[in-house]
């Protein structure tokens, strides 16, 4: 996500427990969802942040999809409405991954 300012992004961030609510993440874990990040992205000279989903499978991703379309009206998320930014969408599977202990 792409804001037009800093001050926007930052103030984004100081959103998120209104935007992305105690109610919105035990619906999506009953529907699939595994784990949420919201990364600052510092190295582009933007005013960027990344969101990764891990999902049970393909089902649950779309079951989620659609209660995240529905979560982020302007109707029922007036917080976010507050905002410009641009959104740009990846999807992929994990192909290789590493965990410390």
């Amino acid at each position: 996500m792409d804001f037009l300012t800093e001050n926007e992004l930052d103030l984004f961030l100081k959103s998120l427990d209104e935007i992305w609510t105690t109610e919105l993440y035990a619906k999506l874990k009953q529907n699939g969802l595994i784990r949420h990040v919201i990364s600052k992205v510092w190295n582009k000279g933007q005013h960027r942040i990344t969101q990764v989903f891990e999902y049970e499978s393909q089902d649950s991703f779309k079951k989620c999809e659609s209660i995240l379309k529905d979560a982020f009206t302007p109707k029922n998320c007036p917080a976010l409405a507050k905002f410009v930014f641009k959104i740009f969408n990846n999807r992929g599977v994990v192909v290789s991954e590493y965990k410390s202990d």
